[in-house]
């Protein structure tokens, strides 16, 4: 499904905060404040600059430059992942700066690192609130203000998505309907348009062959980050691809992880052995249709051969999929038997060829072009 987070903000977010030293000291040399800031900036050892950082928050937590403290202390806590530092820390910046986008990311990524569910929704809906004011802040008039100003406003576009997707997993996870529900609305209410809504629901609810192709495909591409083995995930995405003639690699592999997993797979509670059958048999046929139809294009006529014989019991229903079965199992065969200069693969190809050319649609002419060219190569009719 296009679902275009982002891919976006999962790189985006690794990468952490954008600006440095977003606040600036107030330094007073005579004043006690002043003179220990002074200290913290010359001093070259980082075990001691901490401790003289720490030691400034406990002595003078109201002084002017607590934010820019407070700022030289997130990234020591980060890499120390000391991850409820991190977030005591981001806390105490953004109660004297409520506009700190860069430190209510921070809280919120030491919130995952602590799987904390109820932190991380605080957090990725305090990220977007404050995201939302950054983009939408005035462009400085001052050219240097306005090259930081640029980078910071991308990263709160960036911000946006990622807290979107973070508030939707959240509300997807929730075995209790009312948190669901109130994670679900907390989403709407910052985008009532938001691409994840759907992912939100309750997966019983969510029946993709239902839905516009699109939404389906961005619902399930989502879904496979957390469920990579779900086989109605794996097939909406390559089924999308294939009509769209692209990521044909991803389409292969998909399709063949469909069909282990069709043998392979425990039949689910909820479904009977006849409704698991009659599902498997689907599945794999559209699979191996899709396995073959990719292995076809990518001219390795024998594999195309293979796969396309294995669905054709599967797709019979479908005349699109019997059509475009027919003709690439012609024309495997066509090309296999001059690869192999084997006269029964030649009849093989005039076999299929007729089959496809008996069929309405795209394929059906150049069937008939095939068995022309059958005709005049092998005499075959």
């Amino acid at each position: 499904m296009r679902v275009c987070v982002p891919v976006l903000a999962l790189l985006l977010v690794a990468a952490g905060a954008l600006r440095a030293d977003r606040h600036k000291p107030d330094i007073d040399p005579e004043s006690p404040d002043g003179i220990l800031i002074q200290r913290i900036q010359q001093e070259p050892t980082l075990p001691r600059k901490q401790a003289l950082l720490e030691r400034f928050v406990a002595d003078f937590p109201k002084a002017s430059s607590i934010a820019w403290v407070y700022e030289q202390l997130l990234p020591i806590y980060k890499d120390a992942k000391d991850n409820d530092k991190v977030i005591a820390t981001a806390e105490g910046l953004l109660a004297v700066d409520p506009n700190d986008l860069d430190s209510a990311h921070d809280a919120l990524r030491a919130a995952e690192a602590k799987d904390d569910a109820d932190l991380m929704y605080k957090y990725a809906a305090l990220a977007w609130d404050i995201a939302s004011r950054v983009a939408q802040s005035a462009k400085p008039a001052d050219p240097d203000e306005a090259a930081d100003w640029t980078k910071q406003v991308q990263f709160a576009h960036d911000v946006l998505a990622y807290s979107e997707y973070r508030l939707a997993t959240l509300a997807k996870s929730q075995t209790d309907d009312q948190k669901r529900a109130q994670m679900t609305q907390t989403l709407e209410q910052r985008n009532p348009q938001s691409q994840y809504l759907l992912i939100t629901e309750k997966p019983v609810v969510i029946e993709l062959a239902s839905l516009e192709p699109g939404k389906a495909f961005a619902i399930a591409e989502q879904g496979l980050l957390t469920d990579p083995d779900n086989e109605d995930f794996l097939m909406t995405v390559a089924d999308y691809y294939m009509s769209h003639e692209k990521e044909l690699p991803k389409v292969l592999s998909y399709a063949l992880r469909v069909i282990d997993l069709m043998r392979t797979k425990p039949k689910p509670e909820k479904m009977s052995e006849e409704e698991w059958d009659k599902k498997k048999a689907k599945f794999a046929g559209l699979a191996n249709w899709l396995a073959g139809m990719v292995y076809g294009k990518q001219s390795r006529y024998g594999l195309s051969d293979r796969y396309l014989r294995a669905a054709l019991p599967n797709v019979k229903g479908d005349s699109r999929l019997v059509a475009a079965a027919y003709f690439y199992l012609g024309y495997d065969n066509y090309a296999l038997a001059g690869e192999l200069d084997d006269k029964g693969l030649a009849a093989e190809a005039v076999r299929f060829s007729k089959l496809c050319a008996a069929m309405d649609g795209p394929f059906q002419p150049l069937a008939r072009k095939n068995l022309e060219a059958l005709r005049n190569e092998y005499n075959l009719e």
